[in-house]
């Protein structure tokens, strides 16, 4: 099993902003015990979304750390998403590059992989990969 890692920026980034939005949100809600009201807007509400939003993030960045971007496990090539998608190496009829991805195209989908996302060394693994199956 292959894992083709998401780069290491993407998942710092998503850590950036999980702990943003989370620092924010607890600002927010401080001031708001300080200051009553500021023109009509309630600091606790904002500053709870904030946190909400800071936690998602967190989430975000714990699952795409944890599953990556592909699995190629025994000739199936796996996106990890929420809906993980699927595609079977072998139902490949052709590959094309266009604009920074990759188009696995088989006679019913197309499946498209974003390698600016991607981990360059990983990339090369996926390309290397598909040279066995002779479809680069």
């Amino acid at each position: 099993m292959k894992k083709i890692s998401y780069s290491k920026e993407r998942l710092r980034s998503n850590l950036r902003m999980g702990t943003f939005f989370v620092a924010v949100g607890i600002i927010l809600v401080l001031l708001s015990f300080i200051s009553s009201e500021w023109r009509g807007i309630s600091l606790t509400s904002v500053g709870v979304g904030q946190i909400g939003a800071g936690v998602f993030m967190f989430l975000i960045y714990c699952y795409e750390n944890r599953k990556q971007y592909l699995t190629l496990k025994n000739g199936v090539l796996i996106k990890n998403s929420l809906f993980p998608k699927k595609i079977k190496l072998d139902e490949i009829n052709t590959v094309k590059e266009f604009a920074g991805d990759l188009k696995l195209i088989t006679q019913k989908t197309e499946f498209i992989i974003d390698t600016q996302i991607t981990e360059p060394n990983s990339l090369k693994e996926l390309k290397n990969e598909l040279k066995k199956y002779n479809l680069i």
